[in-house]
């Protein structure tokens, strides 16, 4: 069952990153009705909104705001702000660690991207670090993380570290006192997604400063789509993934050419229209009329977004079943060529739970290509139908 209300229409409100007269309006508006808080307090918190839901409750007309609602939210906020900021604290700490040995870091997404979208570190919930590095500088990035107390989120051999670099596009980390848990990247999507990462963002970087501290950033322009890619790899699960792409259409000049140019290049063009549609039609995200009339042209991305919005407010709220994950992706790509390789490495390329299931000596190794397709089949079909 879809849940198409008047909370859903307050949550949406509530979770634009830049209010308008208009918007403030409509908040004060539904909040004469009666609201189901504790409704309310369970999505903001599970859609990771509730920071910029209390920022815009507070602004707009706090006294309408049941006064408990309100203290709740406040203490989250406040929580929420104080994490954030012993996280970026980190962060400086990090970047200054690897610039100090020629390692060249960009953050993005977490407070970096809390700042570019929002203004605002604190109006954001994030609760780890992700660091963009070179691939020649991962291992050498790891050693300094290592030496400063963190640990491999997965223990491995250099042989399995080898192969996990190989297919990957993070290597995570964790120390504890106090719990960070930071991600190093070389590219926004593992290899199996068939989205090269483009070297060529390096020579676009930017500046920014917060806090006081300058540090390098990716443009927005490219982080437009790399925050469509991420977040459809995810299938769009949370409403904070569509206010972080709102609001950074909103606070940034975007040149849409260049991210039409990349998104054409990149087989990314679907995936770019999803975005932009929901930020459009969740959030009113304003958008130039080119870009409107090629996501009006684009049908099946438009049919793709309607399903992620019903799903965003479906009563389970819950990601579709391991078949509907799998063909999900696919389906956001225009080209024949991705979509076929990508289901072919799912469906043949051996994974950890491949060797779980069935044990073999090393020499045995290749026939993993058959097991995989084998294994998956019985475990999703053919074991399901008995």
């Amino acid at each position: 069952m879809i849940r198409m209300d008047k909370e859903v229409e307050l949550l949406l409100a509530c979770s634009r990153p830049q209010m308008d007269s208009v918007s403030a309006d409509g908040i004060c508006r539904l909040l004469q009705e009666e609201i189901d808080w504790n409704w309310m307090l369970k999505a903001a918190r599970s859609h990771g909104v509730w920071p910029i839901m209390y920022h815009n409750l507070k602004a707009v007309c706090p006294e309408t705001v049941p006064q408990d609602i309100l203290s709740k939210l406040k203490n989250v906020y406040l929580d929420n702000a104080l994490r954030n900021l012993l996280l970026i604290k980190e962060l400086f700490r990090i970047i200054e660690d690897f610039q100090k040995h020629g390692i060249e870091a960009v953050p993005f997404k977490g407070p970096a991207l809390a700042r570019m979208a929002y203004g605002d570190v604190t109006q954001r919930s994030f609760s780890d670090l992700d660091i963009m590095v070179r691939k020649q500088n991962v291992l050498q990035a790891r050693d300094l993380l290592q030496s400063a107390g963190y640990k491999p989120e997965i223990p491995m051999t250099s042989d399995q570290e080898v192969k996990y670099l190989k297919a990957n596009c993070e290597y995570n980390f964790n120390r504890q006192s106090p719990n960070v848990h930071v991600e190093i990247h070389w590219a926004f999507l593992p290899t199996n997604y068939y989205a090269p990462f483009d070297e060529r963002i390096w020579s676009r970087l930017e500046t920014m400063t917060f806090e006081g501290t300058r540090v390098q950033s990716f443009s927005s322009d490219d982080l437009v789509l790399a925050l469509c890619a991420h977040a459809t790899k995810h299938q769009w699960f949370q409403i904070k993934m569509v206010s972080d792409l709102a609001g950074l259409i909103s606070r940034h000049q975007i040149d849409w050419d260049q991210v039409v140019a990349s998104a054409d290049e990149m087989g990314l063009m679907r995936i770019l229209h999803i975005g932009l549609f929901l930020a459009h039609d969740l959030l009113d995200a304003k958008l130039p009329e080119q870009m409107l009339y090629k996501i009006e042209k684009d049908n099946t991305a438009k049919k793709m977004a309607l399903h992620i919005s019903e799903k965003l407010f479906s009563e389970t709220n819950g990601m579709d079943g391991i078949i509907e994950r799998y063909l999900f992706w696919p389906r956001t790509r225009e080209r024949l060529s991705d979509r076929v390789k990508y289901l072919l490495f799912v469906g043949f390329e051996p994974t950890q739970a491949d060797y779980d299931a069935f044990p073999m000596p090393d020499f045995l190794n290749p026939f993993y290509w058959i097991v995989r397709p084998v294994r998956l089949f019985y475990q999703y079909g053919l074991k399901k139908r008995i």
